[in-house]
């Protein structure tokens, strides 16, 4: 793999998962008021703002060594969890923010990896370093 078609994946995740959040709340809004609007654009940007965080992080020390970069992925992953759990807190500070629609946006943008690994298979494959295989 090379480094431009690893970062390129993660834009397009980046990518996929705004689009993701903007489509949903589409539906809620559209379906239901603006409440369910709200929260739906809460719970994507729940899911979403930790992740860039940790893409962010992983791209600025993509060149550093293995161990460097592990400590990295450890401490970001950390700080990624706690930032969701603030977000979340914050998140239901809001006035009339609906549960149903906060919670289906963060859930549908978290499983756009899911996606991701089907969609761009081929910028995961692993090359064999074997001459003969």
């Amino acid at each position: 793999m090379t480094e431009q078609s690893d970062f390129s994946t993660v834009k397009k995740i980046l990518i996929m998962q705004i689009v993701v959040i903007f489509c949903i709340t589409f539906g809620f809004f559209t379906l239901y008021n603006r409440s369910f609007m709200i929260s739906s654009i809460l719970g994507g940007f729940i899911a979403f703002l930790p992740n860039l965080y940790f893409a962010c992080r992983m791209f600025l020390v993509k060149e550093e060594d293995a161990k460097k970069i592990v400590r990295s992925f450890y401490s970001g992953e950390s700080i990624k969890i706690l930032l969701t759990g603030a977000l979340f807190a914050i998140a239901f500070q809001v006035p009339e923010v609906q549960v149903f629609p906060l919670m289906a946006c963060f859930i549908a943008v978290l499983s756009v990896f899911w996606l991701a690994l089907i969609l761009f298979a081929q910028d995961f494959e692993i090359k064999s370093v074997r001459k003969d295989g």
